[in-house]
């Protein structure tokens, strides 16, 4: 093993989970996850690999054999780690799952590190899984209050010593159309991310002030945001309401240049000057960063233009929006032929995208010729749908950009510099 593949192994290592016995939700159909970490299965080095289970790997739920996945797949090209995804039957002898019900994963290692047989086994301890895994101490919350969210996640309970945490980054915000996540600087948070209760909860809480406005639109009395975990196992939402709070937020006059000016009051809605038309404030268009400013925009096709003929809008589609929100004002004919003014907001988030450290060791083989292009695409693509990867924006090259990533991976490029082509990688 050359020390680049070594040292892929040894990160990945450290990120696996290093208890032997942990808690899961006694519910039917829910995905336990289990690795084998056994260097001998690795025999292609060029290739994340797939691994059948037959006479390697058993399954039990308190003694009783149970069936297991037909094959373990490779972390990654060379790790020697392979994950298992176990989906929990309805019942065992015909006796539903209950809490305490223990399941084991047992590995026959033909060879351990001095030649011998050896088994080695994993276990969960099932527990009741609430019914919704995210809830909030309060449905109803005034602008400027705390409240707390808690996550029930046993797929991040990676440590029974230590408590773990999960990224602001997974729990996305939308109220109506305008969408961020925890992480946005909008919302005040305690702590700076998603913590574990205690060693072995599987139980995640933070938290969080309500805040005044959401990716540039006011939070209004009423108004209804729903907290999102985007966790791939268990999505789940709550729904939270604002239930107090006014502040004055603007209104926009369109003059004959169409652009709006902002002028003090509480209303929500723009005037398109004589003719009294009154646009409602839409919904927001919203993208990610590329860079460390913006990113380019194209809107063309967008729910905002629908209905709407040869639309000539400022700025135009395409264009750079810098991070933040930018207003678009469109001229137009509607459906009936009439001359509409059609104004709507462009919002660019700073990129929330994550990217293993360990990515640049697999794109590192590539740039030097140990793995071949479709190869490289097959572990970012494994990456992603695995959740290990995480990408986001519009790609702008139409190929991946080698030259940049090689840069990247000799740390002379930034992540921000080789998102798109890994977005077209994981894709």
């Amino acid at each position: 093993m050359s020390m680049f593949h070594l040292q892929v192994f040894l990160v990945l290592l450290l990120l696996l989970p290093i208890s032997l016995s942990y808690a899961e939700p006694a519910t039917p159909g829910t995905i336990l996850t289990f690795y084998v970490t056994d260097s001998n299965l690795s025999t292609d080095h060029r290739a994340v690999m797939t691994i059948s289970t037959a006479g390697l790997v058993d399954f039990t739920i308190n003694g009783v054999p149970i069936s297991g996945p037909g094959e373990m797949v490779e972390t990654g090209i060379d790790t020697g780690v392979f994950q298992l995804e176990l989906t929990l039957p309805d019942s065992v002898n015909g006796k539903p799952l209950q809490n305490g019900d223990v399941v084991v994963m047992t590995y026959h290692q033909k060879a351990d590190y001095s030649g011998n047989p050896t088994d080695v086994t994993q276990s969960a301890v099932l527990s009741s899984a609430p019914s919704s895994p995210v809830q909030s101490s309060s449905p109803n919350v005034r602008i400027g209050q705390y409240f707390k969210l808690d996550i029930y996640a046993p797929n991040y309970n990676l440590d029974s010593q230590t408590p773990d945490d999960i990224p602001l980054s997974m729990i996305e915000v939308h109220m109506g159309g305008a969408q961020t996540t925890l992480s946005d600087s909008a919302f005040q948070v305690n702590p700076s991310t998603m913590r574990e209760t205690g060693p072995d909860t599987s139980t995640f809480e933070v938290n969080v002030k309500m805040p005044k406005s959401i990716a540039g639109f006011p939070v209004e009395m009423g108004s209804t945001l729903e907290f999102r975990f985007n966790d791939p196992y268990m999505p789940s939402s709550v729904f939270v309401t604002v239930g107090g709070g006014s502040y004055n937020v603007p209104s926009y006059n369109l003059g004959s240049s169409g652009v709006p000016n902002s002028n003090s009051g509480s209303s929500t809605s723009y005037n398109s000057g004589s003719s009294g038309a009154q646009h409602l404030v839409p919904r927001a268009l919203i993208f990610y960063a590329t860079n460390s400013i913006g990113t380019n925009v194209n809107y063309t096709n967008s729910t905002p233009l629908s209905n709407l003929q040869a639309p000539i809008c400022d700025p135009p589609s395409g264009s750079f929006f810098m991070m933040g929100t930018t207003i678009v004002t469109c001229a137009a004919k509607d459906q009936n032929g009439n001359s509409v003014i059609k104004t709507f907001s462009v919002t660019v988030l700073a990129d929330q995208s994550h990217i293993p450290s360990w990515t640049k060791k697999t794109v590192g083989f590539w740039c030097a010729g140990e793995i071949s292009d479709s190869q490289l695409s097959s572990s970012m693509k494994y990456l992603a749908s695995n959740g290990m990867l995480s990408v986001q924006g519009d790609s702008v090259v139409p190929t991946p950009d080698k030259t940049t990533l090689c840069l990247w991976t000799d740390g002379k490029a930034s992540d921000q510099d080789v998102i798109s082509s890994l977005y077209l990688l994981s894709r």
